[in-house]
């Protein structure tokens, strides 16, 4: 095996590759040229029965799609190459030493990047992004270039890149931005990589359920738990009353539209992950006994520890150690943690099963009723609650988080505003979904009030709306600063409707760039062919209507 080191550097390791069968002939699978040995071993399977599977080395890995057509091939997952350098202690990301054909990993850099030179280089046209476009913008280490893409020369170690920006830099590894199917930044990609102990070839192009999926699989691997290929799962017969009680998402208020005063946002951290960690909930957990009955129907096993919160707790953990340290890595670390929850219910999860996906919703129902309970023994008055948050005020703010933490087992975030606005919709009801304000220290946060798919143009407003709401310290400054200041915006912006430059009039709609011309809307890349200005000035008058309730 060659092995790719920082610096362009590699080396060549002698190893065999292990392949685990279930089979009745191991004898004649053993007659193949590439196998140099095999073991019976016993492991279990989910439900805890003894099962005896044969670890066959191979001293080809070319050889493996011939055997696995001959045999049924159990823990595919984590891969034969992630197993192999497992074995030879080079994890990915790590710093290791080489003595020989023996590798050791030096020390622990458990927080620190990785000592690796990471880039990601975009080419840009008049719309924005573009595989075509004739000038780039490069971040390289913490530091931004930008410049016409002839004049490009970047070399690292790891460049996230698009178009033909990546025929112009060196790289032991490429990651085509254009065949990412993954919301993390490189740096998230290195991270998943490093916890998951997968190569970053393997899961540069992947979805997020492949590194979620291969943390659980590490768990399993190590408990002799056998990872099956497919897990026939089928879900126990009930009534239809009874699924109306079990089958529910989490619990989401209305809140009366309006501008109050003196508002706290209490998150619970991490809450389906907490609660999937507290309740011992896996497949193999639900349903196996009843240590832990519910009013729902199903009932959880606390014997042994289930091996979806097993993998979940040390990301939590380091999650928590990374905020502050590394946003752009502990990013990536919730993005696992927000699949966690999903993938309990998705029909091809390997360690999931539908009762435990609703385990975790009645949980988390029951954690936010007690703690709108406890608001209202502490005297808060609760504006809004949204599945892991709420909004409260007035009342012994820190008694009453004190209080919930100690209840529930949950650990709480507290975030302070001066004032908060509860949007509407259209028609005027309440949105449970919109709401802005402003944090103590000035800053305006905004949720459900810009999208990603607006012109250019609005976004512009809605960021300058916000900018001048940050200097309100209250509601009735607020009132005044949006007839005031923020009219004077609206104005501005609705004669840029008119006289903007062509890459204010641009949107973006999966992936593509769009302008909204006379004649209806045209793909921006085919070149600027004139816009509709009525369009954007009613978009503007409409984002503007419902920005205040």
């Amino acid at each position: 095996m060659e092995l790719v080191l920082d610096g362009f550097r590699r080396i060549r390791v002698r190893t065999t590759f292990p392949v685990y069968l279930v089979t009745d002939n191991p004898e004649l699978i053993a007659q193949h040229p590439s196998v140099s040995s095999y073991e019976g071993e016993e492991w279990r399977d989910l439900s805890g029965e003894p099962l005896t599977v044969y670890r066959f080395e191979l001293t080809d890995l070319g050889a493996y799609g011939y055997i696995s057509r001959r045999a049924e091939v159990v823990n595919k997952v984590p891969t034969v190459l992630s197993q192999t350098l497992f074995r030879l202690n080079a994890l990915p990301f790590r710093r290791v030493v080489v003595e020989g054909q023996r590798i050791r990993l030096e020390g622990k850099e458990r927080l620190a990047r990785p000592k690796v030179k990471v880039a990601k280089v975009e080419t840009y046209d008049w719309y924005g992004p573009s595989p075509d476009g004739d000038r780039y913008l490069a971040e390289v280490d913490g530091e931004t270039e930008r410049g016409f893409l002839r004049d490009l020369d970047l070399w690292a170690d790891v460049v996230e890149c698009s178009g033909r920006a990546c025929d112009r830099v060196r790289a032991s590894v490429k990651v085509d931005s254009s065949r990412k199917r993954s919301p993390v930044s490189i740096w998230g990609l290195v991270e998943w990589s490093y916890v998951s102990m997968t190569p970053l070839r393997e899961i540069a192009y992947s979805t997020i359920g492949k590194t979620l999926t291969t943390n659980e699989a590490w768990v399993a691997f190590r408990r002799k738990v056998v990872i099956p290929d497919v897990v026939p799962r089928v879900e126990k017969r009930r009534t239809l009353e009874e699924v109306r009680a079990a089958d529910k998402g989490g619990l989401v208020l209305f809140p009366k539209p309006g501008c109050y005063d003196g508002v706290a946002q209490v998150d619970f951290s991490s809450m389906y992950p907490s609660l999937i960690i507290k309740y011992n909930i896996s497949a193999e957990t639900v349903d196996a006994c009843e240590d832990l009955k519910t009013e729902i129907g199903h009932s959880i096993c606390l014997e042994e520890r289930g091996i979806v919160p097993a993998a979940l707790e040390w990301l939590v953990e380091r999650r928590r150690e990374l905020r502050g340290v590394d946003e752009e890595r502990s990013q990536a670390i919730k993005w696992i943690l927000v699949a966690s929850f999903g993938y309990l219910g998705y029909r091809n999860s390997k360690f999931g099963k539908i009762e435990a996906y609703e385990l975790v919703t009645y949980f988390a129902r029951k954690t936010l009723r007690r703690a709108m309970e406890v608001a209202r023994e502490e005297g808060l008055e609760v504006i809004h609650g949204i599945v892991d948050s709420l909004f409260v005020r007035g009342g012994d703010l820190d008694e009453f988080a004190r209080r919930v933490e100690e209840e529930t087992g949950m650990k709480l975030s507290v975030e302070k505003y001066d004032w908060v606005v509860m949007g509407s919709t259209a028609g005027g009801r309440p949105h449970p979904m919109r709401y802005y304000g402003r944090k103590e220290g000035g800053e305006v946060k905004t949720k459900g009030v810009e999208r990603g798919n607006m012109p250019n143009l609005v976004r512009g407003f809605l960021r300058e709306f916000a900018l001048s709401l940050s200097k309100a310290r209250d509601c009735s400054e607020a009132r005044e600063v949006l007839r005031g200041e923020c009219r004077e915006i609206l104005g501005a912006y609705e004669r840029k409707a008119f006289t903007g430059e062509p890459l204010d009039y641009v949107l973006w709609i999966g992936g593509e760039p769009y302008v909204r011309g006379v004649r209806g809307f045209y793909n921006a890349r085919s070149g600027y062919r004139g816009r509709d200005p009525y369009y954007y000035l009613g978009y503007l008058r409409r984002t503007w209507e419902n920005l205040w309730p």
